[in-house]
């Protein structure tokens, strides 16, 4: 069976808003927003990418149930990372 994360698809594929950082970012493990933009401004985001990481190896992830977009929520993450980066 396959994972919603096996997926092979690009950052570049999300569509998000960094106007509002309320909210999760990553569904299965809590992160918000607002917490992965300000580690981005503090260069530490490879924190919150290896938590999740090491999470998903663990427990696994559960994306297309806990995301309301049934995706991947590492996509997410990854192209949030790449549009805080562009803009600061």
């Amino acid at each position: 069976m396959k994972k919603c994360c096996d997926e092979n698809k690009k950052a570049s594929d999300t569509n998000l808003d960094l106007e509002n950082l309320e909210g999760l970012i990553c569904y299965c493990f809590k992160h918000s927003k607002k917490e992965l933009y300000e580690s981005v401004k503090n260069g530490r985001e490879d924190q919150i990418l290896n938590d999740i990481k090491a999470k998903m190896k663990n427990s696994g992830c559960f994306c297309d149930v806990s995301n309301p977009s049934g995706k991947c929520c590492l996509n997410d993450v990854l192209a949030f990372i790449e549009d805080v980066k562009n803009k600061l």
